[in-house]
């Protein structure tokens, strides 16, 4: 019986190991919740998130996977994000705009990363 104890005992400890990165692994994962802010200057009319955003100076206020438009104080509209790495810095602020001047990405200057609007 005591052989039968010892070999219960040992899959058991046997088991809890094997399970341990499981648990560690199921963790989530840490949210960026730091809010950013940028300034853009829009030139042209543009469409975000089905949205027309007038032209003009807007802070933008990115806090997490969202963008917000702010002008005069007030949000205009918010939109899903993202932050892309790009290869070099940017030698100033940029918007890049698809065929139906929808605003597709915000380069910030001095930074590597660009802002992806969804």
């Amino acid at each position: 019986m005591s052989l039968f104890k010892a070999m219960s005992g040992a899959i058991l400890c046997a088991a809890a190991l094997l399970a341990l990165p499981l648990l560690a692994s199921a963790r989530p994962k840490a949210v960026n919740t730091q809010v950013e802010k940028k300034n853009i200057t829009l030139e042209d009319t543009a469409m975000v998130d089905g949205k027309t955003l007038a032209p003009g100076k807007y802070d933008l206020v990115i806090e997490g996977k969202k963008v917000s438009f702010e002008r005069d104080g007030r949000t205009v509209l918010t939109a899903p994000c993202d932050w892309k790495t790009m290869p070099n810095k940017s030698a100033y602020n940029s918007v890049t705009f698809s065929s139906k001047e929808v605003l597709q990405e915000i380069e910030f200057e001095g930074s590597n990363q660009a802002l992806e609007v969804m």
